[in-house]
């Protein structure tokens, strides 16, 4: 069996209080780079949430620097932030705002697409 380096969507539609399970999108993300793949991820829906600047999760914030550490691109839907009244100014630094015709293109640029 060959390996390929493969391109990795995580996407992160799930709120990120009360359950784990945004969290584990993060070690996922950072992961990949673990085992070579290359992967992007993207914050839609409620999960715009788990990227406003002013919350105190340490662990977002500690894997969220391992993973731009590999330079991994941090997106979030410019439709989902509207939709929850949140401004580019309120989230993490360094998060591309992408559009929807943007948001589509990285499910077709990404190999495989995992949600968290």
């Amino acid at each position: 069996m060959n390996f390929r380096e493969r391109k990795v969507l995580i996407l992160i539609p799930s709120k990120p209080f009360g359950k784990i399970i945004a969290a584990e999108g993060w070690r996922a993300a950072v992961g990949m780079f673990g085992m070579d793949h290359s992967s992007q991820m993207l914050f839609i829906s409620d999960g715009v949430y788990g990227l406003l600047k002013d919350q105190d999760i340490i662990p977002i914030r500690m894997f969220k620097s391992t993973f731009e550490s590999f330079d991994g691109r941090i997106c979030v839907s410019k439709k989902s932030l509207d939709e929850k009244n949140i401004t580019p100014e309120e989230i993490f630094d360094e998060v591309e705002v992408l559009d929807e015709g943007d948001v589509a293109k990285a499910f077709v640029e990404n190999d495989v697409v995992i949600t968290f």
